[in-house]
């Protein structure tokens, strides 16, 4: 890329704005040398990258990147054998602390991150730094105590010996033989040592060794005689202390030394993500979009908005240049936008192609382009900087000697500065030039005979700013295939000049000058109809779209108001059971009673079994057919995928119908269902592209609660059995082969209960008492039909 064009286009200011939303420094180095990609493939990958970025920021809008610290000199000091200071070295267990919390964020992250996941998983977990730092240096940059046992021992000795001088000292400042000696009765300490203020005139008066005096000189800080021995031991206590601390912080540097390559590793890891978070934050300020990069030379931009000026001020722009237009020709007044528009197509452009994301709507697509030349005069630009012929002629020369194929040719105000005549022959020649090279063009100029020239050439396009000539000022709006016109005669009419003037002007125009006025005002009116019918489509559309809205309503209405009624008929269904079962415990209850009365407890039994099915029979005939959505299909292939709403699960038939009935796979199980009890389904999909099936889902869920024995005791027959119906069906979908009842000895009801229950059960294959460390005739193993 050609580094002057970028700069002309401000490329810099916009790397300056991501690299604010950086860290620390060396993401800040990362964004500030950003430059467009060379090859549409990576240009892509970084786009992704920004992309998964915003989606990240979005979806965990806490997360971030801390600790960061610019470690690099603290590793080359390390390497060398240098000593780290206490802060350099919690800087480092910083940066490990951030890398280990960054690696863990990433590995347990769901969703498609693919490019960030594959970042955060290359950090190094380096717990030895950051456990040895934190043990060792505290929150206030020192040593800790615990750091080694010597200086823990040092640090005592030396706190116990502070102690006994300031006991001492304790003692002469409260005495009152020498209390009127001090300035104030107080222990201080001057260059490590224990002294007490002494006025100046009884200096004398306390021996021992001066070592410091007041400002005004009226106070001597005087350590005396009496605690010099002491002092003494103190300061080779803190000698000590000093080179223990020294060894400490050697030790933690060779650490840090000898993980410089996995640090240097995880600080450019670190710092590679903070810069593509920071590519995310920058997209959010911007309200940006992902743009499509394509290899043919296409631009499509739109409701595009330079980036660099203000979002109430700016104006958006559409653009459209497909592969078969080579060149844009832009015109319109001064100040009416030209530049802008120039500016914000390469802007975009090069932004695209660093994988920044562009303030545009969604569908807009740059190309990637070998390379961006542009020729911009600055004099309507931000900066307001002044530009000449030559100057542009200059760089007119470098551009035409290294634009080739592929590449993107800005041209403001082309031959401007020179004779009209001149200027404009030779910006039709130098366009004619780059388009013959294979270049793509964007040019701005004054010269009607570019507007001709674009007409009359293939390849060629017009595009104009819109002039508003009620307001007599431009609306900014970029107008592609129609030239701009000068409106000159109509502004001056509009400003009170001489109709008599005016008209002799347009009499002095050329034949030629007529018809490109005539052509323009054609194309005027051509465009505005256009515009009306645009709008009157874009009406009917929003008709339309409201229209489906409320059939789409009236759909779900009429699904919601189905789907009440079915659950209305099965509510009545459930009410008919629990009625029913209120009156078997009931009849339960007076069975009971004729127990106590009747000498045979079998004949009860049998007798209550006799009712028991009368009442199971009616119970069958008064419930109501369950009512399900949807029709029951017509004819059934083997693969079919259907969904049984009874026990709401999904499975595959095994063969088509037989008799009415279909043998389906339901999960790990299969099963015949009558074919009126089936509907049709789709497949659904579960995450990583792997099919999911209602059987196996249940059985997953009923083998994570369903245990492997069932505990019965205490209960009577009726209160047994809805308990024991439920756990046999429920060990059966999770798969369980064995499960054991436990019931009790007892006086053998229960046990013959179960035992009458399980007698030709259709999923229980065989049972048996239990072995004596099983319960024995306690319990019954069930073998289930697996």
């Amino acid at each position: 890329m050609n580094d002057r064009s970028l700069q002309k286009l401000e490329f810099d200011k916009i790397t300056a704005r991501v690299a604010a939303y950086c860290g620390f420094s060396l993401s800040r180095e990362l964004a500030e040398r950003l430059t467009p990609a060379a090859s549409a493939y990576e240009a892509e990958q970084l786009q992704a990258e920004t992309e998964e970025a915003r989606q990240l920021i979005r979806n965990f809008p806490t997360f971030a990147l801390g600790g960061l610290w610019d470690i690099r000199p603290h590793l080359r000091h390390a390497e060398i054998g240098g000593v780290l200071e206490p802060q350099q070295l919690v800087n480092v267990s910083d940066l490990c602390r951030a890398a280990r919390q960054a690696k863990s964020f990433f590995s347990e992250l769901k969703g498609n991150y693919p490019l960030l996941t594959a970042l955060g998983k290359s950090l190094i977990v380096i717990k030895t730094i950051e456990t040895a730092v934190e043990k060792a240096i505290g929150a206030d940059m020192q040593v800790n105590d615990n750091a080694s046992e010597r200086l823990a021992g040092l640090r005592r000795k030396g706190r116990d010996k502070g102690e006994r001088i300031k006991e001492k000292l304790d003692g002469m400042i409260r005495n009152p033989a020498t209390v009127k000696f001090l300035q104030e009765p107080i222990v201080t300490i001057r260059e490590g040592r224990f002294v007490v203020p002494v006025r100046q005139e009884y200096r004398g008066a306390v021996p021992g060794v001066a070592h410091d005096t007041s400002a005004s000189g009226a106070t001597v800080f005087i350590e005396p005689l009496a605690v010099m021995e002491l002092n003494n031991e103190l300061a080779a206590i803190r000698r000590e202390e000093d080179e223990e601390i020294a060894a400490i912080l050697r030790a933690l540097s060779m650490v840090v030394a000898g993980f410089a390559d996995e640090l240097n590793a995880d600080l450019a890891l670190l710092a590679r993500l903070d810069f593509i978070m920071a590519k995310g934050q920058y997209s959010y300020e911007l309200d940006g979009c992902m743009p499509k990069i394509n290899r043919q030379g296409r631009i499509r931009l739109i409701k595009a908005r330079h980036p660099l000026i203000p979002a109430e001020r700016v104006v958006p722009i559409d653009v459209l240049l497909e592969r078969n237009i080579q060149a844009m020709v832009i015109t319109g007044p001064n100040t009416g936008g030209k530049t802008v528009t120039l500016k914000t197509i390469g802007l975009l452009t090069a932004m695209a192609m660093a994988g920044l994301h562009i303030p545009a709507e969604y569908g807009s697509e740059l190309s990637a382009f070998a390379g961006i030349y542009a020729d911009i005069g600055d004099e309507q630009s931000i900066e307001q900087s002044l530009s000449t012929f030559s100057s542009h002629m200059s760089n007119i020369v470098e551009i035409s000697a290294e634009a080739k194929e592929d590449c993107l040719v800005l041209l403001d105000e082309l031959g401007a500065g020179t004779d009209p005549t001149e200027g404009a022959a030779l910006a039709m020649a130098i366009l004619r030039y780059l388009k013959e090279r294979g270049a793509k063009i964007v040019a701005t100029t004054h010269y009607s005979e570019l507007k001709a020239f674009a007409y009359n050439n293939e390849g060629f396009i017009n595009a104009s700013m819109e002039f508003d000539i009620a307001t007599l000022s431009p609306t900014y709006r970029l107008q592609m295939g129609i030239p701009g016109k000068s409106n000159a005669f109509e502004i001056s009419r509009r400003l009170g000049l001489d109709e008599s003037i005016i008209d002799a002007a347009a009499a002095s125009l050329s034949t030629e000058d007529v018809a490109v006025a005539a052509m323009l005002a054609e194309l005027e009116d051509l465009r505005r109809s256009l515009s009306e019918q645009q709008q009157q489509l874009q009406q009917r559309e929003q008709d339309m779209r409201q229209r489906e809205q409320q059939l789409t309503a009236a759909r779900q209405l009429a699904a919601r108001q189905h789907a009440e009624a079915i659950a209305a008929a099965n509510n009545e269904a459930q009410r008919i059971l629990d009625e029913t079962l209120e009156k078997s415990r009931a009849l339960y209850q007076q069975q009971q009673q004729q127990i106590a009365e009747k000498k045979s407890a079998e004949r009860v039994w049998q007798e209550t079994q006799k009712q028991l099915k009368s009442w199971r029979e009616q119970l069958e005939k008064q419930r109501p057919e369950p009512v399900f959505a949807g029709d029951a299909p017509k004819k059934v292939e083997a693969g079919d995928y259907f969904y049984l709403p009874k026990l709401d699960k999904y499975g595959y038939a095994l063969a088509g119908e037989d008799n009415g009935e279909v043998l389906l796979q339901v999960g790990l199980i299969k099963l015949r269902a009558k074919l009126k009890d089936i509907r049709a389904a789709q497949p659904r999909e579960e995450q990583g592209g792997r099919k999911s099936y209602g059987g196996g889902k249940i059985a997953v869920n009923k083998a994570a609660a369903v245990e492997s024995s069932l505990d019965l005791h205490g209960l009577e027959t009726m209160e047994a059995l809805p308990l024991l119906d439920k756990y046999i069906d429920d060990a059966f979908i999770a798969g369980l082969r064995q499960v054991q009842i436990n019931h009790g000895r007892g006086t053998g009801a229960l046990r013959r209960f179960v035992r009458e229950y399980l007698r030709g059960h259709r999923l229980v294959r065989s049972y048996r008492d239990g072995d004596n460390y099983e319960g024995g005739r306690g319990v019954t193993i069930v073998e289930l039909d697996q």
